[in-house]
């Protein structure tokens, strides 16, 4: 499928399931309930992330089609982080077992001092999408975060 298709496909999910919130309204949110929750929650967010992950490739594959090549799941993710407006795509490699990202401006992160990573949301919802878009089970590992410094979040995603 044409990588245009998939950008106007996804933007149109986004648009119709989407609603409008200010980013640092979310960043305070989102920054309040990790201090107040600490971070045992961790588990908690990738596995929320997992299922928003799924449940928005679910809907995408709707508008796109099932049959998806593993170029189309790259473009499909990249155009939904991005459309959004959850964060915007540095790099991304995906292979059959495994896939890497370097992100900037994650709303789970900029704006927010930790000494841990904070958007495990993100990994989960990668982790989701990969399973609806390829099948088998993904698990993310986080290994960097803006909140610990860096300019950008890390993630790799494994088949397992």
């Amino acid at each position: 499928m044409q990588k245009e298709d998939i950008r106007i496909k996804t933007a149109q999910y986004v648009e119709q399931e989407g609603f409008i919130l200010p980013k640092n309204v979310f960043r305070d949110f989102f920054s309040q309930l990790i201090k107040l929750a600490g971070f045992g929650l961790g588990g908690m967010f990738i596995l929320s992330g997992k299922k928003a992950g799924k449940k928005a490739a679910s809907h995408i594959k709707e508008l796109i089609g099932e049959n998806l090549s593993i170029d189309d799941a790259r473009e499909c993710i990249i155009a939904y982080f991005e459309e959004s407006k959850q964060c915007i795509v540095k790099e991304f490699t995906l292979k059959e077992s495994v896939a890497s990202l370097k992100l900037e401006h994650s709303v789970f992160a900029e704006g927010i001092e930790s000494k841990k990573p904070t958007c495990l949301p993100l990994g989960g919802t990668i982790a989701g999408m990969l399973e609806e878009f390829l099948g088998g089970s993904w698990e993310p590992k986080k290994t960097q975060c803006i909140t610990q410094g860096f300019n950008e979040c890390v993630f790799e995603v494994k088949h397992k």
